[in-house]
């Protein structure tokens, strides 16, 4: 019952506390010539970035029918009950839990809209890339967009990723990395490389 209380005042809360507090920031994107041309060949795309970061792209894509992966766990419930009042679809699995059943939704979805998806998530390492996120541009044939969001002030939780929360008015930037491909299982290690390093920017 408690649970299911605070369900609610998440689900009724959480999406204005997004916008109210995100509105203040200064997002400006760079790089975006990474991103456009490679829509325009390719239709969809898989949109990654860190766990930790995830209340910046929840702000700046919504309403536009991403459909975002979200593990079952009942932290996961929270994600998606926000997410949903935000204009994103929901996809549900992770690999630990429901991962094949995930990934041949996602296939299936990939044709109509944007994937999202936190390579380091639902429970870590922290900003670490697995291979999943590899598997589903591979299943998919659809393009890798690498986004890092560099955030000038913030507070950070002490959860498993250092959950980011920007304080207001803070200066971010929005940086889309170049596209990545993954055309064989053989390239994985490689492409998994490519996307740590893509996702690691600092500067």
């Amino acid at each position: 019952m408690k649970r299911n209380k605070l369900l609610c005042l998440v689900e009724r809360f959480g999406p204005s506390l997004i916008k109210l507090l995100m509105g203040t920031l200064r997002i400006k994107e760079y790089n975006k010539d990474n991103f456009l041309p490679t829509r325009e060949s390719y239709g969809k795309v898989i949109y990654t970035f860190w766990h930790n970061r995830m209340l910046i792209p929840a702000y700046t894509h919504r309403y536009q029918n991403v459909h975002v992966l979200i593990s079952q766990h009942r932290d996961g419930e929270y994600i998606a009950r926000v997410i949903k009042e935000l204009g994103f679809g929901t996809i549900r699995g992770s690999s630990r839990r429901g991962g094949v059943k995930a990934l041949k939704e996602a296939v299936a979805i990939s044709k109509k809209y944007d994937i999202a998806i936190t390579p380091d998530g639902p429970t870590g390492p922290k900003e670490i890339v697995k291979e999943g996120t590899l598997y589903l541009a591979l299943k998919t044939g659809k393009p890798i967009i690498p986004g890092v969001f560099l955030i000038k002030s913030k507070w950070m939780l002490h959860s498993w990723d250092n959950f980011i929360i920007p304080k207001p008015f803070s200066p971010v930037k929005m940086i889309y990395g170049k596209p990545i491909f993954v055309r064989s299982k053989d390239e994985i290690p490689e492409k998994k490389k490519e996307l740590q390093q893509a996702l690691s920017q600092r500067k």
